[in-house]
């Protein structure tokens, strides 16, 4: 029979077992063409890359997606050679030559990537048409998108090649193994295919100590500058608990695992029943044969959920920042008198909304003579990607009235601020933090204010992080009572004025900023809430894009594996299931017993990637991110949420998986 032939007849036995490996496979090649699409996209580059930054990441980042294409291919391919090694022992038997086999699996091999490489171009043009009107639509771009064409031929061209040289490397891999496979090995290796791991009670404890170590030191940076982290140095220990949570999950999977379900055998109680005594020896089977597949897929697991995580978290936290950054809508300074009748007349140009609300503050700087002083007192600059960061700052307090603190949180729509806002008497104040300090509270604290020739102590009543003016125009904000705020005035130097903006009519309005930034020649004390909004987006998406190419792979992956892995070991255990239904096990009931089996492998890579998840991101949170927000649990959310997301995408996974197990199981 001729080869291709043989191999279509091949592929339409075995369709619905090679289906999902198809769908699979088209998916990771619609992936990787809509990113070689964007990565080519030209009109798309010109607009979000001024400095080479984006080209940069979607040249390094086109390495790893290769080398993850190149993996998951070959394992899924010597999976399905696994799968058929016996019927290709009886094509030897047969009398068929070794060369002639290997000519039919790259022939099948060839039918399948064609068949997925057309799905990938199809769907991969789709996905990067939708890609490129997300993020015009996001960013607020004008792109002319008839220049940028449905299919492009340079992607196809590159995909082409690509998917050609994977294909010989498939062709390459099936050669060696089957010349240096007998024909005995051949019929018996689906029998032998992983080396079987021993398990022992003493690498179960190192491992279960070594996991345990890694968490104790990721745990340890919450101790701030005592912290391991800041001592002995972020690298060094980052490294460390690396090294102990990935020798102790291998550790624990292929040894503390089986040792505690072999431990629970002896509760003849618990082990004796219909489903555990099928489940428990079978759990420890498939561990013993799979442990390093199992491990592979934590680790897999591991990473998904934890680069999901982090990106959640990255790209919330600086939007979420930007309420103490920027809290006004638009607020800059103001040199001359005569700008402010300037600025309002732009402001009406491009807003005839009568519920803009300018306010004017005045700040004057005050030094103080006490020992000890706020870090906010001293500190050098502002921190951020402002213009104005490597400008210095002369130490001291920076007062404001109570009263235009009321006015500004009012007018910027914080009400819940307001709720919990106490007056002030003429020696009380409140003082605003840069970022929380929980080692240091200056609540209580004393601070004799230098005004003229004469020292005025006053309290702090509160510490707060609601800052009312952003951080380009006040650092070591001090508000204190209308009544010393008059007597300051009246003796201190010139003030500082700000001009806040604020109203629903001029959200988001992007020519407005602009043409004040025109009109005050790019002063870096011009801020903005929407417009550091739209910033944020505008420098992060394209990052965040590009990892997430990397993010549904390693979904796609994982998933696909699971399938393969958990399919494969009940068709192998077929006759297994038909001696209980003999022995009178109910459909139900066995459809029980494989649900609890797949349950097992699909969650134990989900729980413990699932903790290296909340380790790593808490390590991410506290030494990565700068915490000028708190610890409040909210800023967690996205994090959560990412993880919620990838528990859906298991539980889809599974009930696929379960399904496709309990028809072949069940199949008479």
């Amino acid at each position: 029979m001729h080869n291709l032939s043989m191999a279509l007849k091949n592929l339409k036995t075995n369709f619905t077992f090679y289906a999902l490996y198809l769908l699979s496979v088209s998916f990771v090649i619609t992936i990787f063409f809509a990113f070689t699409s964007f990565s080519m996209n030209t009109v798309m580059l010109e607009k979000i890359s001024n400095d080479g930054r984006v080209e940069t990441m979607c040249n390094t980042i086109s390495v790893f997606l290769m080398a993850f294409v190149v993996f998951y291919m070959s394992y899924s391919n010597r999976f399905f050679l696994r799968r058929r090694t016996k019927e290709l022992g009886i094509y030897a038997l047969l009398g068929y030559r070794k060369s002639t086999i290997l000519s039919l699996l790259i022939t099948e091999n060839l039918l399948t990537c064609s068949g997925a490489f057309i799905t990938g171009i199809l769907l991969g043009s789709f996905f990067h048409k939708g890609i490129v009107f997300g993020i015009t639509k996001l960013l607020d771009l004008a792109v002319n998108h008839s220049e940028i064409p449905f299919f492009n031929p340079n992607a196809i061209m590159k995909t082409t090649c690509f998917i050609f040289a994977v294909v010989i490397v498939l062709a390459l891999s099936n050669s060696r193994f089957l010349f240096r496979t007998s024909l005995m090995d051949l019929v018996r290796y689906d029998k032998s295919a992983e080396k079987r791991m021993k398990f022992h009670a003493v690498p179960s404890v190192i491992g279960f100590l070594a996991v345990i170590s890694g968490y104790c030191l990721a745990l340890d940076i919450l101790r701030g500058e005592k912290s391991l982290w800041l001592t002995v140095g972020f690298y060094p220990v980052a490294m460390l608990t690396f090294a102990l949570i990935l020798s102790g999950t291998v550790l624990f999977i292929a040894s503390s695992l089986p040792f505690a379900v072999q431990a629970g055998k002896k509760n003849k109680r618990k082990f004796y029943t219909e489903t555990k005594i099928i489940t428990a020896p079978g759990f420890i089977y498939r561990i013993r044969s799979n442990s390093r597949t199992l491990i592979m897929l934590t680790l897999l697991s591991a990473a998904t959920l934890t680069v999901s995580s982090v990106m959640a978290l990255t790209l919330y936290y600086p939007i979420a920042a930007v309420s103490r950054m920027a809290p006004s809508e638009i607020e800059c300074r103001i040199e001359d008198e005569n700008e402010i009748t300037a600025i309002k007349e732009i402001v009406n140009a491009y807003s005839s909304e009568a519920d803009v609300i300018f306010l004017q503050t005045d700040i004057y700087k005050v030094t103080s003579t006490a020992e000890q002083l706020p870090m906010e007192y001293g500190i050098g600059t502002s921190k951020g990607d402002a213009d104005n960061e490597k400008i210095l700052r002369e130490a001291g307090f920076e007062c404001i009235p109570y009263s235009a603190y009321k006015a500004l949180l009012e007018a910027q729509g914080r009400t819940k601020v307001l709720e919990h806002l106490a007056s002030l008497n003429k020696d009380e104040c409140i003082l605003i933090k840069y970022q929380p300090e929980p080692d240091n509270n200056e609540a209580d604290s004393v601070y004799p204010l230098l005004i003229g020739n004469e020292e005025i102590p006053v309290i702090v009543t509160s510490v707060t992080l609601d800052n009312p003016i952003s951080f380009a125009n006040s650092i070591g904000t001090l508000v204190i009572s209308d009544d010393l705020y008059h007597t300051i005035a009246g003796q201190s130097g010139p003030a500082v004025k700000i001009l806040s903006i604020n109203g629903k009519s001029i959200e988001d309005n992007e020519a407005l900023f602009q043409a004040l930034s025109d009109y005050l020649s790019g002063s870096p004390y011009l801020q903005g809430n929407s417009h550091r909004v739209h910033e944020i987006f505008s420098l992060s998406s394209s990052t965040f894009l590009l990892i997430g190419f990397l993010v549904v792979l390693f979904f796609i992956a994982a998933g696909s594996i699971l399938y393969f892995n958990n399919v494969s070991a009940v068709t192998d255990s077929k006759s297994d299931y038909e001696i209980l239904w003999k022995m009178g096990y109910t459909d139900k009931r066995i459809k029980k017993i494989i649900k609890k089996q797949t349950a097992a492998f699909f969650s134990i890579p989900f729980l413990f990637g699932l903790a290296d998840c909340v380790f790593g991101t808490l390590v991410y949170k506290s030494a990565l991110m700068q915490n000028i927000l708190g610890n409040s649990p909210l800023l967690y959310a996205p994090a959560m949420a990412a993880v919620m997301l990838t528990f859906l995408i298991y539980l889809g996974y599974y009930h696929i998986t379960v399904h496709a197990c309990c028809k072949a199981a069940l199949t008479k």
